[in-house]
């Protein structure tokens, strides 16, 4: 549990630093576009539950001085198209920061589409807290300055599982 919540923290923390340069608005709004219906509703619900549950803390304890953060959740269905159409309304709706993770695919949907917002929309920027989408291209060929990952990418993972592996003279080929 403790290894799930330090990323939920370091989500809300990158929120609350950049906080300070919203319009000094009284709540810092998180919207969670992510499969909440569905086969993978489960995951959507409990990881919602659990962004709420870090913003609900950050709030009390006053991470962000007198701001409220607030998560509410988006239902995706699991649909890089789906979380498009979200994402417009989220940001009709005000909401400067998007997190999601379930799916790399919708991941760089909303990637690419929160750059292309915020090329024509200078001072009405979005940034993207991506928690789990792990496609190595979102940090590497498709880089953004509006993307924040906090979890490692497949390529490191993978380098990370091998360079345990391959000393194991237990483990056979």
């Amino acid at each position: 549990m403790i290894m799930q919540i330090r990323p939920l923290a370091a989500a809300v923390s990158f929120a609350l630093l950049a906080a300070p340069f919203a319009a000094q608005a009284d709540t810092v709004k998180i919207a969670f576009i992510d499969p909440l219906s569905g086969p993978f509703a489960p995951v959507g619900q409990n990881q919602l539950h659990s962004f709420q549950t870090i913003a609900e803390l950050a709030t009390q304890q006053k991470w962000a001085g007198d701001h409220k953060i607030e998560v509410v959740g988006f239902d995706n269905k699991g649909s890089p198209q789906e979380s498009l159409t979200q994402l417009k309304a989220v940001i009709d709706q005000g909401y400067r920061y998007i997190t999601q993770g379930n799916g790399s695919g919708v991941g760089l949907a909303l990637l690419d589409a929160i750059n292309k917002h915020n090329e024509r929309n200078p001072g009405k920027e979005v940034v993207f807290l991506n928690y789990a989408a792990i496609d190595p291209d979102m940090t590497n060929s498709k880089c953004s300055f509006w993307h924040f990952r906090f979890d490692a990418n497949s390529d490191m993972k993978m380098e990370a599982l091998t360079s345990y592996m391959a000393p194991d003279k237990n483990i056979k080929s």
